[in-house]
């Protein structure tokens, strides 16, 4: 979702009651090598949030590689300090790195974890709460393939901070079941993509609403040394970023499969069937979720996917999330009377 969590989809989040996230890239369709350019556009992200809602908003912060691209994560991180930004989540990284300075400009901050022991040490870093994701979660997860049904009461114990739970949360059955497992508040990707605030091609939209049980996959992500780079990439995944990631099954993808057999890293699935022009794995991610070219690409989604059936406002979603979790949670109640 890193290039379709813009300005205007956060502020709806946050407007609708929600907490909306400035992801990286957001509000553009072109890959930039240069890191002030990088910084300047989510400036402008930042200030367009602001001026559509009044209300609380996060900006994701991903912590980049010393020595690749460590120097872009910087600098988003000082816009982020200089438009005094409410809230920080910060992801792919230790929380070593950020938190301690994010805390001392004044903002909340929430570290993204996949493990207890992630968790841990996220608390011991001084992160005001942490967001556990289950493999279920669409994009990148750990390896450790943790299920958030298993993930968020070990979360739990082991920490006195809140824990926001995601991977595979959709609908009200989704929150009250985090928070019957230990959670303070739910984390939920996948279901906005298929709401009408959203960038997304309409493309991806009707894909998610295509999706059923078995719609998604999880694969190899990353590897021990950056990925070949030109100067029009600058993003990617190494030793410290390994893991897997959640991708929607498609005509590509069966393709890919049929050619190649099963597929085991995201860079088999990405090189494609011949068909491709798209060089870099950014610009193949813009090509489907901004431009809908779901023909020689696929998406992230989580597994929730196939509980996705009708594209609503921000706002409709989140009534209607909170609207249903009451009953939900009267009948629990009855049955333990």
């Amino acid at each position: 979702m890193a290039w379709i969590t813009d300005a205007r989809l956060a502020a709806a989040v946050s407007e609708a009651g929600g907490l909306g996230t400035i992801g990286p890239n957001a509000g553009t369709e072109k890959v930039t090598s240069d890191v002030e350019e990088t910084g300047e556009r989510l400036r402008s992200q930042i200030r367009l949030c602001r001026e559509l809602t009044g209300k609380p908003f996060a900006v994701n912060f991903v912590v980049g590689v010393v020595g690749w691209d460590r120097k872009y994560s910087d600098r988003c991180v000082e816009v982020g300090i200089e438009e005094k930004v409410p809230v920080a989540i910060v992801s792919q990284g230790s929380p070593a790195v950020y938190t301690e300075r994010l805390k001392q400009a004044g903002m909340t901050v929430i570290h993204v974890c996949s493990t207890v022991r992630h968790v841990i040490k996220a608390e011991m870093s001084g992160a005001d709460a942490v967001v556990v994701s289950g493999t279920e979660g669409g994009g990148h997860s750990g390896f450790d393939q943790i299920t958030t049904l298993c993930l968020v009461p070990q979360a739990s114990d082991a920490t006195n901070i809140p824990v926001i739970a995601g991977g595979g949360i959709v609908d009200a059955r989704g929150l009250t079941g985090a928070l019957s497992l230990g959670a303070d508040g739910i984390y939920m990707g996948t279901r906005f993509i298929a709401t009408r605030e959203c960038p997304a091609h309409d493309n991806v939209k009707q894909a998610i609403l295509d999706a059923v049980d078995t719609s998604t996959m999880a694969i190899k992500h990353g590897s021990p040394v950056p990925m070949a780079v030109d100067d029009n990439e600058n993003r990617g995944f190494v030793e410290e970023r390994r893991g897997s990631i959640r991708m929607l099954i498609n005509d590509y993808l069966r393709r890919v499969m049929s050619k190649e057999g099963v597929i085991t890293s995201f860079e088999q699935a990405m090189q494609g069937d011949g068909e491709s022009e798209i060089p870099s794995e950014s610009n193949r991610t813009v090509d489907a979720f901004i431009h809908g070219n779901l023909e020689t690409n696929s998406i992230t989604s989580g597994q929730g996917a196939a509980m996705i059936w009708d594209i609503p406002s921000c706002g409709e979603l989140i009534e209607t999330i909170v609207g249903e979790a009451r009953p939900i949670v009267d009948r629990l109640g009855a049955i333990f009377r």
